[in-house]
């Protein structure tokens, strides 16, 4: 939102950040005020959004594991370095999608459908790379191939509804409370 540099530009009162609010008006390189979140609302939008994706894809895999070998990943596994990298890759899913469709009053529908995008889009990637390096390696897939992509499918689409669900409250939260109520 941007106010301008005179008093003549400023907006209605009733549409300015709240004082207490989630966001802040602040001057951008040409002194004009722009509003933007306030540094704790900005963290805390971080912690959640990374918490999200990042428990979803820990929770994703342990279940693909499961699933496919019977075998319960333990501690090691999924806080050491492959769970780590896991938690980084399932972390940027909700954040990129905060990105694409912060503060635009997008409904619900838009951020479940652009969520599962991203996601499809993700698992495409891992698809891709298995598959260079099942090449490179001169490995074939096994009967059990089409399975595991199934429900890898599967997995990857509930995660993403979850992010969806959880960008679109993190919104809608900013989106309310940043207006005076009065």
């Amino acid at each position: 939102m941007s106010v301008g540099s005179h008093d003549s530009h400023r907006p209605d009162p009733s549409t300015e950040p709240a004082a207490d609010g989630p966001t802040e008006l602040v001057p951008n390189e040409k002194g004009d005020l722009v509003e933007r979140l306030s540094a704790g609302t900005a963290t805390l939008l971080l912690v959640w959004l990374i918490g999200i994706g990042a428990g979803t894809a820990l929770l994703g895999v342990w279940l693909l594991v499961y699933l496919l070998s019977g075998t319960r990943l333990g501690i090691g596994a999924l806080f050491g370095g492959p769970g780590l990298y896991t938690a980084l890759t399932g972390a940027s899913g909700p954040c990129v999608l905060w990105l694409a469709g912060r503060a635009q009053g997008h409904g619900l529908g838009w951020f479940l459908l652009t969520a599962v995008k991203i996601g499809l889009v993700m698992l495409t990637i891992l698809f891709a790379f298995v598959a260079v390096s099942m090449l490179v390696f001169g490995f074939a897939p096994g009967p059990g191939a089409p399975i595991a992509a199934a429900t890898a499918l599967v997995l990857t689409v509930a995660a993403t509804l979850i992010w969806g669900l959880a960008t679109w409250s993190a919104d809608r939260y900013i989106a309310r409370a940043r207006l005076r109520t009065g």
